[in-house]
């Protein structure tokens, strides 16, 4: 199983959620599920963990509305708030996909050393990487 897909699995899990808190009529419970699925993409580490436990809390007193669709939506927050402190460390944080480190490039650097106004050619300049000698 890949590391982003429990991610996934909570943000579906969540908006599942919000369904059920919102057929049940608990908004703004619904509204605070929906807000958890960016916190939980947004978030990284022993904050996403902290998200979790409050996860657990809010899908605990969720439940206790008594209609069988807040129930159901509780017991998925609680689920969630599970995964994201057993998992949510490893779980990938946004923007990092696919990012590699980047090669050095003298000739990007010169050119970026001209855009500055800098004179590749010369050592004494920031830029500078090739000697006149």
């Amino acid at each position: 199983m890949r590391a982003s897909s429990p991610l996934w699995i909570a943000a579906l899990l969540l908006v599942s959620a919000a369904g059920a808190f919102w057929g049940a009529g608990s908004v703004p419970i619904a509204l605070l599920c929906l807000a958890a699925v960016a916190a939980a993409v947004a978030l990284s580490g022993v904050a996403r963990r902290v998200l979790g436990a409050l996860l657990v809390v809010v899908g605990v007193a969720g439940a206790f509305s008594g209609h069988w669709l807040a129930i159901a939506g509780g017991v998925l927050v609680v689920a969630v708030g599970v995964l994201l402190v057993a998992l949510g460390a490893r779980m990938p944080k946004i923007g990092m996909g696919g990012q590699k480190a980047r090669a050095h490039d003298p000739e990007t650097d010169m050119w970026r050393a001209l855009e500055r106004g800098d004179d590749p050619t010369d050592d004494k300049s920031p830029g500078g990487t090739i000697s006149n000698e």
